[in-house]
């Protein structure tokens, strides 16, 4: 178990997630107990993310960022989450291995549940197994509106709906919520140049709808960014 202390910040994060805010309050609180916490120095790895043994991962501060390596020696960039939001639940549920890096951005802390524990309490509270078979269904989908917009989206708006799909997990965030990342990953992420990335990027501050800046993206005008996206949008 967690210390008391220790226990409670897990707590206030899953209670201002907007992936677990709505777990019955005594699981959350099993939730909090079952966590370990762990520091990440900016690009230090999580060894063994995808493996066997993975555990559900929640990031409490900081972000982490999740990627492949392709064929040809370079690098795909799924996502870079941030607090609030999870990783590694389809392994632990699915006992798969999953090919993934995961490393830190920035400075960053991780609470992580091992998962044969998380499976034991699923298999105690039977809700719990239909929240979590929620995050995983939500994930899909992103996944395969993710995939769509990537083959059928012009780049303006593949961006500003990739930018609204990272916003920060946690709710009552701040007005102008800032998304973690470099433009070189965005552009990763959208499978296009940095250079074009970083011209769409420009449109986008002009119209005072964004701020780009040393490794993060400041949402400005939230509505217009939504606006621009259009429908179905889910987020991480």
């Amino acid at each position: 178990m967690t210390r008391p202390r220790e226990s409670a910040a897990i707590r206030r994060t899953l209670e201002q997630s907007v992936h677990f805010h709505a777990v019955a309050a005594r699981d959350l609180e099993r939730l909090a107990q079952l966590a370990r916490r762990r520091r990440l120095h900016h690009d230090e790895r999580v060894e063994n993310a995808g493996g066997y043994d993975s555990h559900l991962w929640i990031i409490l501060s900081g972000a982490a960022r999740i990627s492949t390596s392709t064929a040809k020696g370079g690098e795909h960039v799924y996502a870079v989450l941030g607090p609030g939001n999870f990783f590694g639940l389809a392994a632990v549920i699915g006992k798969g291995v999953g090919t993934f890096d995961v490393r830190g951005f920035g400075a960053t802390e991780l609470a992580w549940i091992e998962g044969a524990a998380l499976m034991r309490l699923l298999d105690d509270r039977p809700p719990l197994w239909r929240h979590f078979g929620a995050l995983l269904s939500r994930r899909l989908m992103v996944a395969l509106m993710l995939l769509r917009d990537n083959t059928a989206c012009a780049l303006p708006e593949r961006l500003v709906r990739r930018l609204l799909v990272l916003l920060p997990a946690i709710e009552a965030t701040s007005a102008e919520p800032v998304l973690p990342m470099t433009q070189a990953d965005l552009a990763r992420m959208l499978g296009t140049s940095r250079s074009r990335a970083n011209t769409e990027l420009r449109r986008l501050e002009s119209e005072g709808v964004i701020r780009s800046g040393y490794r993060g993206i400041t949402v400005l005008d939230l509505p217009r960014l939504r606006a621009l996206a259009g429908k179905d949008l889910k987020a991480f």
